[in-house]
This record gives structure tokens, sequence and C-alpha cells, in this order.
């Protein structure tokens, strides 16, 4: 073999590799890639919900309440009237439907609690009086609409019916029955600083708008075990009960809105607020009262300056700090009052004679069960409120 020769061969050899190499690598690349498109995608994807018990997020509260007045904060009150309360508090909720992934869910809800008053203030009728506060029953329905997780993510939720019992001493005395009602919000959760700082922030932006309707035996507070027999100026005996001159709420919007910081994994900073325009139920007019002037009868009319329309403002703020598994402490304050109070006065929106700080112990059971965490669940006001 001659030299040309054998570099001609050399040369086809060189040319059947580079061309071989340039043919056959393609499907082996494809399947390289596509063997590497797992752990890439696992790498990316959230990691799984963990599955929870259908009571999750229950939360049971051990409530104290002591009005800011009873501290000497704000205003002096022109008469002291120191009011502590004690109160267990639960917020339960199953879950029918509870898919994480998918970011659906559908629960029932009860919350209520019972109290005792220690001091003897104007509210009560007697020094350690229990009572149990409105019964609150709702179905609940989220679907996340935006976001890869419920922990960032934009959640809509609908309450189809939500149900109001009178089981307070207040309501069960004014005659109520109960109140159905309705209910819309939008909720945000975003992560802050997520890989940047030793420890992750979140926050959580709440919206809601909702309607209430109480029904009732009467217009104005009526109480039938107060039925005394009565004589009448013209000398009758007559049975009757006690009246007050101000009638009850008929119809109830709620407009609130809630910013909730979580510090950690321990630590939330929660404030909300709410206005809740109501609407009493309307009073007869030209009625007529006989029986107590000497000329007969006599035609009442109502006043000109009589208005069914009210408004009702609550603020409050919470720090609550995780001290154990399922066990957390939370420090707050808040005040809800009307608009304008009983003597005629305009009440701020932060504070009013009304105003009370409060300390709880909660206690969450699915965390005990289980590795998750308490999310911003908890409603940033006391539930003596």
């Amino acid at each position: 073999m001659t030299l040309r020769s054998a570099h001609k061969l050399a040369a086809r050899f060189i040319a059947l590799v580079f061309f071989g190499s340039a043919l056959l690598p393609a499907p082996a690349r494809a399947q390289t890639a596509a063997a590497r498109a797992p752990d890439r995608a696992a790498r990316t994807q959230e990691p799984p919900e963990e599955e929870l018990p259908p009571y999750h997020h229950s939360i049971f509260s051990w409530d104290h309440t002591v009005t800011a007045a009873t501290l000497g904060v704000g205003d002096t009150p022109q008469s002291y009237n120191p009011t502590y309360t004690m109160g267990f508090v639960a917020r339960t909720r199953y879950y029918l439907l509870d898919d994480s992934l998918r970011g659906r869910h559908f629960s029932l809800r009860l919350d209520g609690g019972l109290y005792r008053e220690f001091t003897n203030s104007d509210v009560t009728t007697q020094r350690g009086e229990v009572t149990l506060s409105d019964l609150e029953l709702s179905s609940v329905y989220a679907h996340r609409i935006q976001g890869r997780a419920n922990t960032d993510g934009t959640l809509a939720e609908l309450r189809p019916l939500t149900l109001t019992l009178p089981t307070s001493k207040t309501s069960w005395d004014s005659g109520r029955y109960f109140a159905p009602g309705v209910l819309v919000g939008v909720s945000n959760v975003t992560p802050w600083l997520r890989g940047r700082a030793p420890f992750e922030i979140s926050s959580l932006v709440r919206f809601a708008v909702g309607y209430k309707r109480w029904l009732a035996r009467a217009t104005v507070p009526t109480n039938p075990t107060l039925e005394r027999v009565r004589l009448t100026p013209d000398g009758r005996t007559l049975p009757g009960d006690t009246l007050s001159g101000s009638s009850l709420i008929r119809d109830q919007l709620d407009f609130s809105a809630t910013l909730r910081l979580s510090l950690g994994s321990d630590v939330y900073w929660s404030v909300s607020g709410a206005i809740a325009p109501a609407w009493k139920y309307g009073v007869a007019d030209e009625v007529s009262l006989c029986g107590v002037v000497l000329t007969g009868c006599t035609s009442l009319k109502v006043s000109g300056s009589d208005s069914r329309y009210l408004v009702r403002t609550q603020f409050s703020t919470e720090v609550s700090l995780r001290v154990a598994k399922g066990f957390s402490v939370e420090l707050g304050y808040g005040n809800v009052a009307n608009q304008l109070g009983a003597d005629g006065r305009r009440r701020s929106f932060f504070y009013s004679p009304e105003a009370v700080f409060y300390a709880s112990v909660s206690f969450f059971p699915h965390e005990l069960v289980s590795g998750k965490r308490q999310l911003a669940q908890r409603e940033a006001v006391s539930p003596s409120l």
C-alpha cells in the first residue's frame, strides 16, 4: 500500500466517524434530556401539601378581656365601671373537600364561646354571670384562582349560607330568632424574602363583604319572661312586658379587611378593621294612645329626626407567639362601637369607652398529629367583642 492510499483510507475513516457521530448521538441526546427532565421538574415544582386531618386549623382559646377604662387608658369615665371577662372560645371546622393541589376546599364551621364576667359591671345583672355568645354556623367554599399553592396565591371565598343563633343573653332576651346571611371574600398570600433571609416573611390580605338579616318576634326588644300584671291609668290590670325605645336591627352589611404578617414561623402580627352599616325595623306611625289622657285618645307620630340607619365600626390589632407545638399566646387590643354613641357623641374608629385589651392562649389540635404549622387563619379580633 502506497502512502497516498494510506492517506485516502485514513481520510475516509475520519469522515465516517465524524458523520456517524453527527447522526447517531441525536437519539441519545434526546434520551438524556428526557431522563433529566423529571429531575429538573422535581427541583422547580412546589413540595406536595401534607395531608391533614379533616378538622385541621380548628382553634380553641382561653380568653381574658378587660376594658381600657378599667386599666385607666383613654378618657376618664364619668362613672367607673370596671369589667373583666374570662371565656373559652371554639372556632371549629370540618373539611368535606380538601384538595390543596387544585386549591379547592369546602368546610362546615361552628364558632362560639362561653364567658364569665367576674366584675359587677353595668352590662350584666349579677356578679359572676355566665353567658354564651351567639353561635355562628357557616358553610365555606374556597377556590384558588391564582398561584401554585395556597401559601403563594389568591383564593376566592364564598359562604353561601351563614346562620347566627341568638344563644347570647342579650339576643335571646330581646326577642331575636336567628339571622341567615351570605359572605364573599378574596384572600392573597404572598411570601417575602424567600431564600434571601434567615427567616421567611409572608403576608395575608383579606377583603370580605357580608350580609345578614335578623328575624325577631317584635320590632323592638321584648322579653316575655318579664311580663308582670300592671295597673293602667284607667284602673284596669293588664299583663305587659318591658320594651325599649330603640328598634332592633333588621338588615346588616359588613365590609371588613385584614392584614396579617408572618415573621418567621412562630410570630404573627395582624390588624383588621370593619364597617357595618345597619337598618332597623320600622316603627308604626300615627299610633292611637287611649286611656292616659283626659280627652280620650291621642295620635302619636314618629319624630321627623328619627333614623332607621346606624353604623358600627370595628378595629383590632393582635400579636401571636407560638410557645410550643400546637400552642400560642395572643395579646391584642380591640374597639367595637356604634359610630354615634348613646350620649350623642361620635365615636372614634380606634377608641371608645367600649375598647378592650385581651390576652389568650390558643390550642391547635391538628399540629399534634401532623407537622403542619398553624397558618394565618385566626381572626384578629377578641371573640368577646
